[in-house]
This record gives C-alpha cells, structure tokens and sequence, in this order.
C-alpha cells in the first residue's frame, strides 16, 4: 500500500482520538481523510458528516455543497482490491437507501445515519432534490474508464451520470496537493492552428501568448499526463456540474466549429515556451484553468471526430521560482470549474460596486467576486450573499428563502432590490443600519465560535445552531422590532403572520448602546433563540410534523407556523423575561 496514505491514516487516528476522544481502526480514519482532503471540511468538524457503521445504507460519509445546492454521497472502501460487480452493487445499495429515505422507510438504518442524511437531504431546495451526486474513494489501483464502462453497460437502478470513480491515484494527488507538493508535466509539444498564428505579450517579469489550440492535440496531453501533472497547478481538480457539463458535451457533439466561441478556453502555466511554426513546446508545465473542458474533451465517448480549436493561453515567469505566487494567483483569478451564480452575474452591477466602496469607506470589505482577497487594513469582512440573507431574514422576516434560496434572492428583481438597490448611505438611519447589521453578523460569528467550542449546547441545541443562522437572525429580527414597538408580545402571538406586513424600519440600534456588556447580552439573546427553536423543534418532531432540522427551517411558511407562534407563546413566561432584559441593545433612537 502506498506510503503516504499510511502515513495520513496514522495522522488522522491521532487527530480523531485528540478532538473527538475515540480510537477508530484504519477504514473508518479513510472517511475523515476523505471529507477533510478532498472536501476540506475543517477537522473539527469532520465527526458530523461521518455516517459509517452497521446499517449504514452504503454511505460512509457525506458532504453537502451550499454552492451548488448539492448532496454528494461517499462510499470509501479502504482496500486493496475492489471488483467491478461490488462497485456497480455499492453504488445501487446508496441510491436504494435515497429511495427509501424519500419514502421515510428508514427503520432499519443507524441513528446517525437517519439524522445526518435525512438533515442533508431536506436542506435541497425543491427544484433540485434529485441533485444528489454518489461517489465512491478507494486505495485500490482501479482502471476508472474500465469501471465507468463497466457501469454503463449494466443494468442498475441508478443514473449513470450521477456517479464518480476516485481511486488510490486520485486520493494520492489531493494529498499531495494538500501538503504543496507540485507535479508538473516536464515536456511537451502542441499543435495549433496554423503557424506562428499567435498573440504575444510581454512585461517586466512574465510573458505569454495566445494561440488556438488543436483539439487532438489537447485530447493527446490528457491521455498521456491527465494522473502526471497535466493539472496539479490547478487550484481545483475536475468537479461535475450537470448544467456546464452537457452545454460543453453538446457543443462536442453537434457544433463543434462553434466551440471557440462557445467556451472560454485553457490557461497553460509553464516555466518556458518555444514557438516553431504550428508547434509549441512547453517546458515544466500544467493547466491552471480550463481542467473541466479538458476533461470533457478528453473524456468524449460520442461519434463525432471533427478537429476543433480551443482559446489557449500560455504563461511563463522570469522569476526564479515559476511555481510560486504568480501561477497561484492566475489560478484563483481565471479559475472557472466554479460554475457561474447569481451573485456572480451582479458583481458588477452599479448598485454594487457603489455599496461596495462606500463600506470600504468604514473599513468594511462587501466581498461583490469571488476570489478577490480583502483589502489591506479592513476591520471586517462579508460577502455580498451572507449580507443578503443577512437583511432578508432579519428586515424582511423570510429565513427559509434566505436559508434554501440563496439564488433566489440574485434571481428575483424584487428581492434583489430591496436589498441592493436601498440607498443606504443617502440617510444616516439607514447608513446606521447596514453598519450595524454587518456588526451584528460579525458579534454573531464570535459567539458561535463560542458555543461550538465551548460545549456548551445540548444535541438537539446544537443542530439547530449549526444549521438555523438565518432563523436565529430572523427571531432577532422580531425582538428588534418588539424592543422598538413596531409589534407587540399580544400581536405577536394572535397574529405571527403580520410580521410579513409589518415594514421594516431601518435604523441605527447596536451602535445606540453605549454600556460595555452588548456582547453578553448579544449572547444570552442568542442562547434564548436557540432553547426557543430546539424545543419548538422537538415537539413537531415527537408530533410527526416534521423530518429534519433541515426540513424544519425550511420555508418560510413553517417559520411563521411553528417557531414564531411557539416563541411568541414563551414570551408570557420566563423567557419574556429574560429578552426584557438583554432587548434594549436593539433600541432605536
């Protein structure tokens, strides 16, 4: 077996006894090594998605992708040998177990199985809830395009395209990428177009050139080096997007003179260049952007064979070290295996880029693209989407489709401008306003970091800290509004439904209160919301009226259903009481 697994195998069975206080044997450690290396979800958290064990349905592990609204769902077999047939089984045993979850025919599966699944799957939003991808890891040296061959003869009840192969190479090349150890591809010619049909530019320390680029030449580098480098300086490898992938595979099949058109091309980063005609000889060399395209071309199981171009661009340093910041930065800058969002679409709308500058003015960074690093000196930092959810479930009382419908609110005019298009800056209680919600986000992110680290929550408490941010803002919204008037305890609670038509004031109110125990109070605030909802929870839980936390902070609908109605009749009791108390940082002018 190779080494270097063995090796991070012994590192996560000490890691896993320091923070979770339990020793596991080697095939469990491979599901932590697999969420935290190829997911990269924070060791501290890996224990959460981890659903390995007896009645496990066939699902080791999981990850959900906020991103994309999607489940991915892992079987990690940590052995040598894997046959075909137990693949194809593998993969059928996870799909027959969604099946059953859909039918809430889960009876015989483990408990930590029903929670964490069940929760993953309820947080899929309706137009997406077959968006689930089945992969399975192994350290065996499977021939992948034997296996997905194999798969697709065969009859099975999953989908084909909804299933991934990694095998021991994969995994090896995301260790290795973790520890910043680089391959690249030493030598290699490619054929383009036509010759010396290139654009070269130049500056003081790098140079480059754009060409076109033979498709059987690309085809050619991906069969001989796509395990060997060809994509090592990437910042990401391969990740399957239905929505790009079959624009690219249609294009392949029908339209191929158009693909130069259609498709925004390759980046080569290498250490030098020649150009010889219709050839180009790289030297030390790997693709840093445009991993999906090759892939997909590379891939191409259809008829058609007709030679095409692909937009290159290749890039040299004169720097003594080519590895280092300069290709990085290229391939966070031009990275696009990330698929485009809704709120990449608005990054350079005017209302904006305006919000944008006049919170810098406060030292305030609104993160409008991704990839691009905070400015120097910022006292604090949010992205454009986190604010958005932030004042739709605190102003405007909608945290189900701040929670489900992130895209939502980038996609519907209306929401994205009353959002967006507020002018902010143009009235001081409004200004007050959107420096004081960001200062509320940021209280709130201390504070949890505080009851995750601080064990200070029972289960059911933590759950819904974990995954009701946007409920907890919500309910902080109705006390800011209970604290000013805008709605009475009595109103609250005959009425929940009026929060919708009740406008919000916007108005200056943390930056009102002027004793030194705002932080205290925040978190008593928030430790009360959080006892509100978990017991409003178990109750519609133990009543059947709900499947999951995720299902149970859903929609909106259910919010005012069930948690505001349930944390409207607390207020008559001791926990009226205690918002009194804490409720006057909340207090306008």
């Amino acid at each position: 077996m190779s080494e270097i697994i063995k090796s991070q195998i012994e590192h996560f069975k000490k890691e896993i006894n320091k923070l979770f206080k339990k020793e596991v044997k080697d095939d469990r450690a491979f599901d932590y090594l697999i969420l935290n290396i190829i997911f990269d979800v924070a060791m501290r958290d890996t224990d959460d998605y981890v659903t390995d064990g007896s009645n496990d349905g066939g699902i080791d592990c999981l990850y959900y992708d906020d991103e994309e609204a999607k489940l991915i769902l892992c079987q990690c077999k940590y052995e040598e040998t894997l046959q075909y047939e137990a693949i194809i089984s593998e993969f059928d045993k996870m799909y027959s177990t969604v099946q059953n979850f859909k039918r809430a025919n889960t009876g015989f599966y483990n408990s930590r199985l029903k929670k964490t699944l069940q929760n993953a799957m309820d947080r899929l939003p309706e137009e997406g809830v077959d968006n689930i991808e089945y992969r399975l890891y192994t350290i065996a040296p499977l021939d992948i395009s034997t296996a997905l061959k194999k798969i697709n003869n065969a009859t099975h009840s999953f989908a084909s395209d909804t299933v991934s192969l990694f095998n021991i190479d994969d995994i090896e090349s995301e260790i290795n990428s973790k520890l910043e150890k680089i391959n690249v591809v030493a030598y290699e010619k490619i054929k383009i177009d036509r010759a010396n049909h290139v654009l070269n530019y130049e500056s003081t320390n790098n140079t480059g050139i754009m060409c076109n680029v033979r498709s059987s030449s690309l085809i050619h580098l991906y069969n001989k080096y796509a395990k060997h480098g060809l994509f090592d300086l990437n910042i990401r490898r391969y990740i399957r997007n239905k929505l790009v992938d079959s624009g690219i595979k249609k294009t392949l099949d029908k339209d191929r003179e158009n693909f130069w058109f259609l498709n925004n091309g390759i980046i080569i980063a290498c250490e030098s260049f020649g150009v010889d005609g219709d050839t180009i000889w790289l030297q030390n060399f790997s693709i840093v952007n445009g991993g999906q395209t090759t892939t997909l071309i590379g891939e191409y199981k259809g008829s058609n064979k007709e030679e095409f171009s692909i937009p290159c661009k290749i890039v040299s340093t004169k720097k003594q070290d080519p590895y280092a910041n300069f290709f990085t930065e290229i391939a966070e800058a031009t990275n696009s295996q990330k698929p485009i969002y809704p709120r990449d679409l608005k990054s350079n709308a005017p209302e904006m880029l305006n919000l944008a500058r006049q919170l810098q003015g406060e030292g305030i960074y609104l993160e409008i693209k991704r990839g691009v690093k905070a400015f120097s000196g910022c006292r604090c930092a949010i992205k454009n989407d986190e604010l958005a959810q932030l004042i739709l479930s605190f102003a405007y009382q909608r945290p189900g489709t701040s929670r489900s419908g992130k895209k939502t609110i980038f996609e519907s005019n209306d929401l994205y401008a009353r959002i967006f298009k507020e002018k902010y800056f143009s009235d001081a209680n409004k200004k007050g306003f959107i420096l004081d919600i960001i200062d509320l986000f940021n209280r709130f992110r201390v504070i949890d970091k505080k009851y995750r680290e601080g064990q200070l929550l029972g289960e059911a408490q933590f759950e819904i800290l974990k995954n009701g941010q946007q409920v907890i803002f919500a309910l902080l919204g109705v006390v800011y509004r209970l604290a000013n008037g805008d709605i009475t305890a009595v109103e609250l609670k005959n009425k929940p439904d009026d929060l919708k038509a009740v406008s919000p004031t916007l108005a200056t109110f943390l930056s009102n209160y002027k004793n030194d125990d705002l932080d205290k109070k925040l978190q008593d605030l928030v430790g009360i919301i959080i006892e509100v909802v978990a017991e409003a929870y178990s109750i519609a839980y133990e009543n059947k009226l709900t499947t999951s936390v995720s299902n149970f902070l859903k929609t909106d609908q259910k919010y005012y259903d069930s948690i505001v109605k349930f944390f409207a009749a607390r207020l008559s009791f001791r926990t009226g009481e205690e918002i009194k108390q804490a409720m006057d940082i909340f207090k306008r002018k």
